[in-house]
């Protein structure tokens, strides 16, 4: 056999198997999307702005986020009816990761969802 076409047959090969692997663990980690934890933080709310303590990580977010009611509907980017302005809170369901600024190792952390069924 040719070494020009055995050579050929291997990188085929190699790039089959580049995009099988590839192809698994893209369907793995979500399909591409982002998966944020869920956690159950306390916090303060204020006027326009709440924030929320996980362990020694602190969460926050301004003005809107999204979030789901009391019924189980989703509402996109507003204030959540279960964050009274100006009070401490407790018990709250958040999907929240930080969110870094490129290879500097400086991050900032982010709600991106507040669940309010069940309060």
């Amino acid at each position: 056999m040719n070494t020009k076409l055995i050579a050929l047959v291997g990188a085929v090969a190699a790039v089959v198997i580049a995009v099988a692997a590839f192809s698994v663990g893209y369907k793995a980690g979500g399909n591409g999307q982002l998966q944020v934890p869920i956690v159950v933080a306390d916090g303060y709310v204020g006027a326009d702005q709440a924030s929320f303590q996980v362990g020694n990580v602190g969460y926050g977010f301004e003005s809107a986020v999204d979030w789901t009611d009391s019924t189980g509907m989703l509402h996109s980017a507003s204030w959540p009816d279960c964050l009274p302005k100006l009070q401490e809170v407790k018990g709250v369901r958040i999907a929240a990761g930080m969110l870094y600024f490129g290879d500097t190792g400086t991050g900032t952390g982010q709600v991106v969802w507040v669940d309010c069924r069940g309060r």
